[in-house]
């Protein structure tokens, strides 16, 4: 493992299953988290661990290159996954690569998204121009991009009224990957990072439709599911008031996401994961399994 691994976005849940997943390893590397200045307590008490050398909590501001330089300083390797739907997060990816470029960081992995490259999803557009101006900073680098995480369905909330809250159809294949496989992927780059240099990775872990989803559930929980399929203003209106919608930049790029998933969905391949996992990646029906027997 290199000496320091800096981490992006410590409160996000990408960012804490991989610190989950690194602290658990007997080869933990040192770790580094960024967090903005307000989730800095919140952290601490998630993580005391990280509080106490060789592991350390720093504060900034994304948007202040200069700033972060001096944090970015002997690290090895930085870790950066954005907000998933925020109007400048291309400008603080690229500050962040900045960053790490000046500081001398030597390699840089990237969580991005699965197809950058479909363009009428505002979100995939960012991750382009993202993975573009990495590859053009000459730092070694790898691009991982996830799919949908199986963890978006609250079980719990499927457990108690029997229902899949979604803003478009049941009906339309999608892909997803258990969030505990993705982290152990970035583990295992971590733990070797030049033998990944240069190398993008689709991450998909299944192709499903919602409705096979809700079967699944049904079988391992032993009672009725179904798909509640809300209508897109609706949908909207719960995203606003659960703070996950908090600027119209955002209610247009959902909008989108929206249209594009009841048409096309997202869907990918599985054998990269499987080949980087060295085993079968955790589908529907174990990770059902395996997540209700702790519930």
């Amino acid at each position: 493992m290199p000496s320091t691994v800096l981490i992006t976005g410590g409160n996000g849940r990408t960012a804490r299953q991989l610190i989950d997943t690194l602290l658990n390893h007997p080869d933990c590397p040192n770790l580094r988290v960024l967090v903005r200045p307000q989730g800095v307590e919140t952290l601490k008490q998630a993580y005391p661990l990280l509080s106490s050398p060789p592991h350390s909590i720093v504060q900034a501001d994304y948007m202040d290159e200069t700033n972060l330089v001096p944090i970015f300083q002997n690290v090895s390797i930085v870790v950066h996954n954005g907000p998933s739907i925020h109007q400048n997060e291309a400008a603080m990816a690229i500050s962040v690569i900045e960053a790490a470029r000046k500081a001398g960081v030597g390699f840089f992995l990237l969580c991005s998204v699965l197809h950058p490259m479909r363009s009428k999803l505002v979100t995939h557009k960012l991750k382009l121009i993202i993975e573009e101006y990495l590859v053009e900073s000459r730092i070694s680098y790898c691009i991982v991009q996830p799919t949908h995480y199986m963890q978006n369905v609250s079980l719990g909330h499927v457990l108690r009224t029997g229902k899949i809250p979604l803003g478009y159809s049941e009906l339309v294949e999608q892909g997803f990957v258990d969030l505990c496989d993705f982290a152990m992927v970035l583990r295992l780059i971590i733990s070797d990072p030049m033998k990944h240099n240069r190398a993008t990775y689709e991450i998909v872990g299944e192709n499903k439709t919602y409705q096979e989803v809700a079967t699944i559930l049904q079988n391992a929980m032993g009672r009725d599911v179904q798909c509640e399929v809300i209508n897109p203003p609706k949908y909207i209106a719960m995203l606003k008031e659960g703070n996950v919608i908090q600027n119209e930049y955002a209610e247009d790029a959902m909008e989108r996401i929206i249209v594009y998933h009841n048409r096309w969905g997202l869907t990918g391949n599985s054998n990269v994961l499987r080949w980087l996992l060295n085993a079968e990646p955790r589908g529907w029906k174990k990770y059902a399994m395996d997540m209700l027997s702790d519930v």
